[in-house]
């Protein structure tokens, strides 16, 4: 490529977007410089002309695999977390489709991150737009398939900003389950609502986990689910679970679904486009999965039941439960006994002790 006198040459809008026009090996080419900023779009301009080419890629799925293995190797990620981090990038891989990571664009990724903050949390969004990221700046630092990051100006919602609620009303809750025609989705409602289980938790469910006889559920590991640390617990069942329960019956090979085989996806089987027109079609379109298991959080601790009991069902580190979920505790009785006047006792004829002095009997 040509040097150029002035480094806004052969920068032009189109729409929003700012692209380029060189010539190379006797053809113009044009290409889209990704932003509708004057300044990035004459810096992105000096590092197209710098490196016209990119090392090449046999597709984003590949380049996953690719960027996962370089931060093993650096140590950067651990086994665990290169498996939950490659779990997700790859999600979002197979969401793209077959394309090269140099196509993928900024609006690409807004719809992915919208689309995730609609089907689970923001919480959840906003962890996938870092791995993502992360992704992209190695793409375009390290391995140059790209020559920016793509996720430079994406809209992320701020989790304390939020103006969204983020647990039901006992009446919510009950009418989401009451108003639920469908016996799949009304069983994901039970284990969300009334046991705080995970959206993957809940898709990879084993019969032998729910215990009709002792009224119990032990979420443990199979060969689909592996828990972390701490995260394989047992919790007490409702008796309205139980009952449902009782008419759905202990499925096999998964209690939900069970006709849905293990595929690629990261999940065996997503149940977020009926979980959606169904909290949408009864006015509660904030619901997600997360805010379900938030809900069961919160109404415990409403209710008074101990933070330590909360963060055993839900698998949590107490000190994670107490900062989320111990604003919500009911007053403690024991204050009142401070400012409650002392009940007279009756007179057993002895010389009162000095500092009860005054006090009548």
């Amino acid at each position: 490529m040509a040097k150029h006198s002035h480094p806004a040459r052969g920068i032009y809008q189109r729409g929003e977007t700012y692209w380029l026009t060189y010539q190379s090996g006797g053809k113009r080419t044009r290409i889209s410089l990704e932003t509708s900023d004057f300044a990035e779009a004459v810096k992105r301009a000096a590092e197209l002309r710098a490196h016209p080419t990119l090392q090449p890629s046999e597709g984003i799925e590949a380049d996953v695999t690719r960027f996962i293995a370089y931060k093993r190797e650096r140590g950067d990620y651990t086994r665990d977390s290169a498996e939950s981090k490659g779990y997700v990038l790859k999600k979002f891989a197979r969401w793209l489709g077959e394309v090269t990571t140099a196509s993928v664009s900024t609006k690409t990724i807004q719809s992915f991150y919208d689309e995730t903050r609609e089907q689970h949390s923001l919480s959840t969004a906003n962890s996938y737009l870092m791995m993502i990221r992360a992704f992209f700046r190695w793409s375009c630092e390290i391995a140059k398939i790209t020559r920016a990051n793509p996720c430079a100006s994406i809209k992320q919602i701020d989790a304390k900003s939020a103006a969204r609620l983020d647990f039901c009303t006992r009446a919510q809750r009950d009418t989401l389950i009451e108003k639920c025609t469908r016996e799949d989705l009304k069983f994901v409602l039970f284990c969300g609502f009334h046991a705080g289980m995970r959206f993957q938790e809940i898709v990879q469910a084993k019969a032998f986990w729910f215990d009709l006889n002792e009224k119990m559920i032990h979420l443990r590991k199979t060969e689909t689910m592996q828990f972390k640390d701490g995260e394989e617990r047992s919790v007490p069942m409702t008796s309205q679970f139980h009952a449902f329960l009782a008419t759905y019956g202990l499925r096999e090979p998964f209690m939900l679904r069970p006709d849905v085989t293990m595929g690629k996806s990261i999940y065996r089987y997503d149940f977020g486009r009926p979980f959606s027109g169904h909290v949408k079609a009864c006015g509660l379109p904030w619901v997600t999965p997360h805010v379900m298991r938030h809900t069961f959080a919160s109404l415990l601790a409403s209710a008074g039941t101990s933070i330590y009991l909360i963060s055993e069902w839900l698998g949590d580190d107490v000190r994670v439960v107490q900062r989320h979920y111990a604003r919500l505790l009911p007053l403690h009785g024991e204050i009142e006994k401070a400012f409650t006047q002392v009940v007279p006792q009756p007179s057993t004829g002895r010389t009162p002790h000095p500092g009860l002095a005054g006090h009548t009997g």
